[in-house]
């Protein structure tokens, strides 16, 4: 049985080339430190003898102590709302991982393909793109992370080669689209296919005279599986639809077939960058790989858009505890704001301290505040367990939350563990505020405070702790950018997917890093 390791393996297109591989017979390693990636995609699979999940940041070695013969190196932030959070990760990932992946290749004299992109060719002043067109990027704009780094990718491959005879194969993957596309990662397809289900405007930033092509991700990876088997080329060869559209077409493809009653809107601001189109010359790939697109863009679509269907309407509820909320006012709401606006396909039922000024109970979007007491003297000590029998008994009526979140950890972290104690079987996320944590604990508030916290910790799958140190700072994660917004609620819906996956499976599947560090 052959042996093939995949990086990026649970990311969008790496958990569909895992599958495949599986399917072909190969023992499968599946590699990927889930900074985009995500066990909902790769979670059918682990039931499988022959697949391995190795979590691991290919900017650091990777020792494997047994065969390889493929090697697919699939890692990479591609979204640019995901690439441009942290550049210089996105730059490293594309250069230092590369080249580990290329030593560990040479080391198994194992065979390893490069996924490039497009993006190599920039904004093209050539159409289509062949493989022999040099490109037109912007080496110092906010793309340059992604672009560059891909054609530094490309180098390092072809100079392992020539130089050390690494046996490589080279594609550059154009627009591909699909089932496992994630929710609110800023990709043309799954953005309007979203905002359609949601009956919010379907956005086109510019006129949408901008061009694209899309491939649907079964295409691609059948292209990817002939690149690789073959001898006659080690590439570069474009992998992509040569069928273009007008994104003003294709968002109106999407309307049509999802039968929404969206309006597309346009706005003026166009992302840095943005290349004005996308058109593949796959002429190479059709005479060395006999391989070219089989799958029209409506049939695809249909296929995406039953799937976010799916799983829009899968109702995901998560329980806030928190010790204040009071809407459209302080850092914490804001937070909470964001990330329910970022995460519209959750529920959230917030559980905060009442005021005297403010309704017990409230609803906007997708969030449901509850308020209890007045926030002062006994109601507020009684406060962690009004709130954790009230969520109790919303749970037993309305239906179970994936995971509850506590806000800091004397009210929100202990009312979380009050909560556990109702519903044992609770996964719970707990952020903290390191002044909290360094708060004397030699008065008595202080000492209470101190191991109702500890109580708190041990009862949560995870602790974030948020340093107000200078290094990182509360008013840094809750006022961040829009980038920065969407890439937190990026995180968050990684996060809470995994709790629901320990919630269902009685173990920890929890393996991030802290969540607002880049």
């Amino acid at each position: 049985m052959k042996t093939a390791l995949v990086t990026g393996g649970a990311g969008f297109i790496g958990s569909h080339l895992c599958e495949r591989l599986l399917n072909d017979g190969f023992r499968v390693l599946c590699v990927d430190n889930f900074f985009v990636g995500s066990e909902e995609n790769i979670v059918h699979l682990f039931s499988n003898k022959n697949f391995k999940l190795i979590e691991h940041n290919i900017i650091e070695p990777l020792d494997i102590d047994e065969d390889i013969n493929w090697i697919f190196n699939f890692a990479c932030p591609a979204s640019p709302v995901h690439y441009q959070y942290d550049p210089v990760f996105t730059l490293e990932t594309n250069v230092i991982g590369t080249k580990n992946m290329l030593e560990l290749a040479r080391a198994h004299n194992a065979r390893i393909m490069q996924a490039s992109t497009s993006e190599v060719y920039g904004d093209p002043s050539v159409r289509p793109q062949p493989e022999t067109y040099w490109g037109n990027v912007n080496c110092t704009g906010v793309r340059a992370c992604y672009d560059e780094g891909k054609r530094a990718a490309e180098t390092l491959m072809f100079d392992f080669h020539r130089e050390r005879g690494v046996d490589v194969r080279v594609i550059r993957i154009f627009n591909t689209y699909g089932p496992r596309m994630a929710v609110g990662d800023g990709r043309v397809v799954s953005n309007f296919v979203v905002a359609a289900l949601q009956g919010k405007p379907i956005t086109i930033y510019g006129d949408g005279s901008y061009t694209r092509s899309f491939q649907y991700v079964d295409d691609l990876v059948d292209g990817v599986m002939r690149m690789m088997a073959q001898e006659k080329c080690i590439g570069p060869v474009n992998l992509g639809n040569p069928h273009e559209f007008t994104v003003k077409n294709f968002a109106e493809i999407v309307q049509e077939m999802t039968n929404t009653s969206s309006a597309i809107v346009y706005r003026a601001h166009v992302p840095g960058d943005d290349p004005k189109q996308r058109q593949p010359d796959i002429t190479r790939a059709r005479a060395t790989l006999d391989w070219e697109p089989k799958i029209e863009v409506h049939e695809g679509l249909e296929k995406t858009i039953a799937y976010f269907r799916k799983k829009i309407a899968r109702e995901i509820r998560v329980a806030i505890f928190v010790p204040s909320f009071v809407a459209g006012c302080g850092l914490q709401e804001s937070f909470v704001r964001n990330m329910a606006h970022e995460l519209s396909d959750i529920s959230f039922d917030v559980y905060t301290m009442g005021d005297g000024n403010l309704s017990a109970h409230e609803k906007n979007d997708n969030v449901t505040i509850f308020r209890f007491g007045n926030g002062r003297g006994v109601a507020r000590l009684l406060f962690p367990w009004r709130a954790a029998r009230a969520a109790a008994a919303r749970e037993r009526e309305v239906g179970e939350y994936q995971a509850v979140w506590g806000v800091m950890g004397s009210y929100g972290g202990f009312a979380a563990r009050l909560f556990k104690h109702h519903v044992p079987r609770t996964a719970i996320f707990l952020s903290l505020d390191s002044n909290e944590i360094k708060q004397s604990a030699w008065t008595p508030v202080g000492f209470i405070k101190k191991i109702v916290r500890s109580l708190a910790c041990r009862a949560a799958s995870y602790v974030e702790v948020v340093k107000t140190d200078g290094s990182i700072s509360l008013d840094d994660i809750f006022s961040g950018t829009r980038d920065e917004a969407s890439y937190a609620g990026y995180r968050f819906r990684q996060l809470f997917y995994r709790l629901g996956l320990e919630k269902e499976f009685g173990r920890p599947f929890v393996m991030m890093k802290r969540l607002f560090e880049k």
